[in-house]
């Protein structure tokens, strides 16, 4: 075919496409891979293959298949039916259907990720602050609510000592910390576990740590932090905040922490945690 007729081929596709009311079918893929679960339901097209199998053989069959892109089962009669493509689908109490892409113009799938919210208390989200210095807030609650009311925002950590709100677009590491309390935002599948976080660092605001100690170059909290991960024989550090700001290297692991202005210190501690609760939100996205 000549170049000027690919091209021609190509844009008629593309406005096609774009026409409101026009979607593509779900057409089939590679075999393997996930299932979208359709329960009560039945699906319009032309049928590859029709045999009489339980249902969990139907599924398999087709997941096993490339050429596969949906099925659906009867469970009145045990009658499964493959499709090459699926165009449609139709609410059917009695049948139970399947599809490796979301079916055009239908109801969501069951097992389709969803948006929701989980809260932890007694942590600091560090890092993806969307105002650097956050925002006055009088509780947590007030804190969740600005966050909530921002699609930008995906998590926040809210700190009592200081009634600071910081909202966040993401985070880069956690921290334990007894009066931050902190809420997260994510897409998972209804039957995805409970998300937990990794803490690996005990915070301690307006404090120092007292040890043998060695002064670093870094030139940052983050960058003070990573020095002394790095470092087999430190078990935490002091970040002075008075100018210029310095860093401190503290070795050994029962370090305790002592009252001091200008200073904010961390100590390794790795622990898990989990969150209070998680809850369906509205989608972000």
């Amino acid at each position: 075919m000549a170049a000027a007729g690919i091209a021609s081929s190509l844009l008629l596709l593309s406005l096609l496409l774009a026409m409101p009311g026009i979607a593509p079918m779900a057409s089939a893929q590679e075999s393997g891979g996930e299932f979208l679960d359709y329960p009560g339901t039945a699906l319009r097209g032309s049928a590859s293959a029709e045999f009489r199998r339980p249902l969990d053989d139907c599924r398999k069959i087709c997941q096993e298949r490339s050429g596969c892109a949906g099925f659906d089962h009867s469970s009145v009669t045990n009658l499964c039916r493959l499709f090459p493509a699926v165009a449609s689908a139709q609410s059917d109490p009695l049948s139970t259907g399947g599809a490796r892409q979301k079916i055009p113009g239908y109801r969501d799938p069951a097992n389709a990720e969803s948006w929701y919210y989980a809260s932890f208390n007694g942590v600091d989200l560090w890092g993806g602050d969307i105002v650097t210095k956050g925002l006055d807030a009088p509780n947590a609650e007030s804190c969740s609510a600005l966050c909530d009311s921002r699609t930008s925002c995906r998590a926040f950590t809210y700190n009592q000592e200081v009634n600071r709100c910081f909202l966040k677009s993401g985070f880069d590491f956690v921290q334990s910390y007894p009066l931050g309390r902190s809420g997260l935002y994510f897409k998972a599948k209804p039957s995805a576990p409970p998300p937990t976080l990794n803490a690996d660092w005990e915070l301690f605001t307006t404090s120092g740590l007292i040890g043998n100690s060695m002064e670093s170059a870094a030139i940052s909290y983050q960058e003070c932090m990573q020095q002394c991960n790095s470092d087999g024989g430190c078990g935490g550090f002091t970040w002075v905040t008075v100018r210029p700001n310095r860093c401190f290297l503290v070795n050994g692991t029962n370090l305790y922490p002592v009252r001091r202005k200008g200073m904010t210190s961390a100590r390794k501690n790795s622990r898990t945690v989990t969150p209070d609760f998680v809850r369906a939100v509205a989608p972000r996205d």
